[in-house]
């Protein structure tokens, strides 16, 4: 598999899937820039008293991701021995769980020390392949904080719930990242989203990825060192995981 062009690490990764849905792609994406726009004026008028996004989690993201290296989509050193793909649906339920039952130990554990590098797979198990979170996440990571944000809309699931998505949620989650430019998050999110947009391709990569791997439901995790590959899938537990990591190193 060839590699991201986020990660220039080894890991191999999908050829992006040829453009489709052009139409709805290019209005659901024209709707969320609007949305976007609309939602920081609407938050700096909301008078006192009206409900506002009350992000959880916000000092743990800190201390599990902060001091480790991270560029695009990879979490950890680029030298690190053993990689796990893991692919997650930051708009499913069940996903929830996995990611955080999991990931923050990977980090603190493996990720920290140098013996592991995660590379996020943002993977859709509904019917429409690109969510508006997973380009949150994206343009977040553009900055190195793809993983604090990812963390944060899982943890804050019952915020989308309450604000929908592409809303209020997302400017609220970036906010939340002390070291991420709001600025340049929103104009990524204006400038590389379109149908043609490289955020677009790589999400479509992912997906493209994942469907030839056979990836089903719940969080999957392909774990890749010398002594070859695992392919965890429905939501593996952090035991799983860590015994996958132990075969491979």
């Amino acid at each position: 598999m060839p590699a991201t062009t986020q990660d220039q690490s080894p890991e191999p990764v999908a050829v992006p899937l040829p453009r489709r849905g052009r139409v709805w792609v290019i209005l659901l994406l024209g709707i969320a820039v609007f949305a976007i726009g609309y939602v920081i004026v609407e938050i700096a008028t909301r008078p006192a008293g009206r409900d506002v996004v009350r992000v959880a989690g916000i000092g743990d993201a800190q201390s599990t991701f902060s001091g480790m290296p991270q560029a695009g989509a990879r979490l950890g050193s680029a030298d690190a021995p053993v990689s796990i793909q893991v692919f997650n649906d930051m708009q499913c339920s069940n996903c929830r769980s996995d990611f955080l039952n999991t990931i923050p130990a990977l980090a603190e554990d493996y990720a920290r020390p140098g013996d592991v590098k995660l590379l996020m797979r943002h993977y859709s198990v509904a019917q429409n392949p690109l969510e508006l979170g997973f380009y949150g996440a994206e343009a977040a990571a553009e900055q190195g904080y793809g993983w604090q944000y990812t963390y944060l809309f899982f943890r804050n699931q019952d915020e989308a719930e309450r604000f929908g998505i592409g809303d209020a949620l997302m400017v609220s989650l970036a906010g939340s990242i002390g070291e991420l430019d709001v600025p340049e998050w929103e104009r990524v999110l204006e400038e590389e989203v379109g149908a043609d947009g490289p955020i677009t391709r790589r999400l479509e990569s992912y997906n493209q990825l994942g469907a030839e791997l056979g990836i089903r439901t719940r969080q999957a995790a392909i774990v890749s060192g010398p002594g070859g590959t695992r392919t965890l899938q429905d939501g593996p537990t952090l035991a799983q995981i860590e015994a996958a990591i132990e075969a491979v190193g």
